[in-house]
């Protein structure tokens, strides 16, 4: 089964964190809120296609020690630093395989609950397209879901624009290094290459800046690469469906902000509403110059609602880390709005929808169920109503939290994850961040977000949260490792000297960095 072949990949090891999108959690939710019945997240088997090094599957695999996680990728040399980091974590439901995905069976490795292929269909040629997508049938279970994600047009014809230029510009040199330095020369030189700017260079300027803000090894990957393929959605789905799939929806939030349009857009979107699906999701696609899409497939024999299902909402659980701005009136009159870590904001003059919202709020990141926010919320507003009046406050509020996740300022799941919004007196961090943090400067969450963590001081802090030490320990021990180590301290960018300020400085640095990582959801329960 192993290939032993080398690829570009094994040359340079493409950089590998976790992506959110991907969970099994965010899929069964789509798939769940379109009327079917995927499989319990906590009991599933997942297929990771072109799974590097798995530091994507790994978390999941972590977190969910009773589901079973299988990750297939060509390339050898992330392979075996996936599989020893799996045996470092003594995880025994995870299984990392060297494979051609074209050789790959149902014969060999079963069906799947969830397939996951990010980052792979625009890289791969004709051919291994066509087979992950008949992987994606085989080897899927009846009311299993896929995920696929590849470059799209519109969006992605800026990219076109570049990618040929600096594909002959690199071609004349050897290395890596000299590559990615070479093509973004070139784009450089072209975007200041006018007395007075037009579309022409502003375009290219637009793609220079993009690609320097890249890493180097996921530029060199994904922009240098031979093969680099764009489609368009209809396109897709429809090769899809020559193999028996069709379309669930999209594993990220994708709903236009119509504030941002002219009134003319709404009245052609609103006609759309008489057309297909795949209709009305192209034309998104054309208003947004949409350059990535991020699809979940499913059976085609599959009957899904025509929209989702405002009754599921009940069963979900919701996650949202926004702050309220402004507090209702003594009427309930005054509209409560929340703002969101990214800048959007929930509005709601409805009581009930306020009182849930500011309860699920304060709460981060912690999930919360439906049925607990409006228990809280009646309580709150001192609710003894009939039976007929709580039903329509059900709907009231199952209604404002789907418009919410629609917009994707709030967000809908199967599956609670397990993390605390509170600093205990022996806050502890997971096993698996305190791995990767050995390994590099990013660690995964029990959410399945992947953060970096530059500064020293702050890898150390989550080093040293393994339940084992209460709050006064913690600090002694962050103050040994900065006194003995060359691991410093900063005040006011500066760093601190002398034992009584590098132990006030630790002690502020402790306070803060457990508070943010309670926010970020890093700390276990």
């Amino acid at each position: 089964m192993e290939t032993g072949l080398q690829t570009a990949y094994d040359q340079v090891l493409y950089p590998s964190i976790s992506f959110p999108q991907t969970h099994p959690g965010r899929l069964a939710t789509v798939a769940f809120l379109r009327g079917m019945r995927p499989a319990p997240i906590d009991r599933c088997r997942v297929l990771e296609l072109g799974c590097g090094a798995g530091r994507n599957l790994i978390p999941m695999a972590f977190y969910l020690p009773d589901s079973e996680f299988v990750g297939l990728d060509l390339a050898c040399h992330p392979i075996d630093w996936g599989r020893a980091f799996v045996a470092d974590l003594g995880l025994r439901n995870i299984t990392l395989f060297s494979v051609d995905l074209c050789q790959a069976t149902e014969k060999q490795f079963g069906k799947f609950d969830f397939i996951i292929a990010h980052g792979v269909y625009s890289w791969v040629p004709q051919p291994v397209r066509e087979r992950l997508l008949g992987v994606c049938r085989e080897m899927l279970n009846p009311q299993g879901v896929a995920y696929v994600s590849y470059n799209a047009y519109p969006g992605n014809h800026f990219r076109d624009l570049v990618r040929g230029m600096m594909r002959f510009q690199a071609s004349c040199f050897e290395t890596p290094a000299e590559k990615i330095g070479q093509a973004r020369g070139l784009l450089k030189f072209i975007s200041e290459s006018r007395v007075e700017s037009d579309y022409y260079v502003e375009a290219i300027r637009a793609e220079f800046d993009r690609t320097v803000g890249y890493p180097d090894a996921g530029f060199f990957h994904d922009d240098l690469s031979d093969v680099n393929v764009s489609f368009y959605f209809h396109d897709f789905i429809r090769d899809a469906g020559r193999h028996g799939l069709q379309f669930v929806g999209e594993a990220s939030p994708y709903e236009l902000n119509l504030a941002k349009f002219t009134p003319e857009v709404k009245k052609v979107l609103t006609a759309l509403e008489a057309t297909s699906e795949i209709v009305r999701e192209q034309f998104k696609d054309f208003l947004s110059a949409c350059g990535f899409r991020q699809n979940l497939l499913c059976h085609q024999e599959i009957k899904l609602a025509p929209d989702l299902l405002l009754e599921r909402v009940a069963e979900l659980y919701a996650l949202c880390d926004a702050i309220p701005v402004e507090s209702p009136g003594s009427a309930g009159e005054t509209a409560v709005v929340f703002q969101c870590a990214g800048g959007d904001e929930i509005e709601s003059k409805h009581p009930l929808v306020g009182a849930a919202l500011t309860f699920l709020c304060a709460q981060y990141p912690c999930f919360v169920s439906f049925a607990r926010l409006l228990e809280v919320a009646r309580s709150e507003l001192g609710r003894k109503s009939p039976a007929s009046s709580e039903c329509d406050e059900s709907e009231v509020l199952a209604d404002a939290l789907m418009r919410a996740h629609r917009s994707g300022s709030l967000r809908l799941s199967v599956f609670p994850a397990a993390v605390t919004n509170r600093v205990s007196n022996r806050p502890a961090t997971s096993e698996l961040a305190r791995s990767e943090l050995q390994r590099s400067d990013y660690a995964t969450s029990p959410l399945h977000i992947s953060r970096r963590f530059a500064d020293p001081l702050s890898r150390q802090l989550i080093l040293l949260l393994d339940g084992t030490r209460d709050l006064e320990l913690v600090a002694h021990d962050l103050i040994q490792i900065v006194q003995s180590s060359d691991t410093p301290v900063y005040e006011n960018g500066a760093p601190v000297e002398g034992s009584d300020a590098i132990a006030a400085a630790v002690a502020k640095h402790l306070r803060e960095g457990l508070q943010s990582l309670a926010r970020a959801g890093m700390l276990v329960r």
